[in-house]
């Protein structure tokens, strides 16, 4: 990258990853003394085992690092991550799935709905990568009626980027990241990622519905 923008943006893409990367903790044994480095805690190991299973791979020491970042934990990031190698676009899109689910979650809050899930819009991860960290968002000093209003703004921004792919990709990218089922249609998931992608970091989202040109 030669331009001072390319390396803000690359620079911006590696503090992003930092975010979605399970922390580093600092386990004991059993005894209570540190365990080795890189070696994880048995409730972490078995978190990471369950990735490497969602995954399709062998756990070993390599495939449970890996498996850290934490798209891998869930069917949308698993099956995003399986199908984009580029980890730039890793990030992008697995930007795109969590803003999904805030927006969800935060349209349910403002309409006084009950949570839709008790887990599948929270991540499968370490217990220790739950701890309050400098990646949690600060505290929103708004009043309800700015929450809600905000709420409600998002909900419909959100679909109206979904309305530029097939309404099949947008209802699979919905099935998929807001309730958790098994994947179906990938291709079509991810370009409603896209969308949503371009939508909240551009402002401008390209059509990709089914007579839209090849890329």
């Amino acid at each position: 990258m030669s331009s001072k923008a390319a390396r803000r943006r690359a620079k911006k893409q590696r503090a992003e990853a930092s975010i979605y990367d399970v922390p580093p903790v600092s386990a004991r044994e059993d005894s209570g003394r540190k365990s080795r480095a890189g070696t994880p805690r048995a409730a972490d190991a078995l978190a990471l085992a369950v990735r490497c299973k969602r995954r399709g791979v062998t756990p070993t020491d390599k495939t449970m690092r890996d498996s850290r970042a934490q798209w891998w934990g869930c069917n949308a990031g698993t099956a995003m991550a399986a199908e984009v190698g580029d980890e730039a676009d890793r990030i992008a899109l697995w930007g795109a799935i969590q803003h999904m689910r805030r927006t969800v979650a935060a349209y349910d809050r403002a309409i006084g709905a009950p949570h839709r899930h008790a887990v599948c819009l929270r991540l499968l991860a370490p217990q220790e990568a739950m701890e309050a960290d400098a990646s949690d968002p600060a505290p929103d000093p708004r009043d309800d009626e700015a929450r809600t209003r905000a709420a409600v703004t998002a909900w419909t921004q959100l679909h109206g980027w979904l309305a530029y792919v097939p309404p099949s990709a947008a209802a699979e990218a919905w099935r998929v990241v807001v309730d958790d089922a098994r994947p179906r249609d990938v291709p079509g998931m991810i370009a409603a990622l896209r969308c949503v992608h371009e939508g909240r970091t551009k402002g401008r989202v390209t059509y990709r519905g089914r007579d839209a040109p090849a890329a």
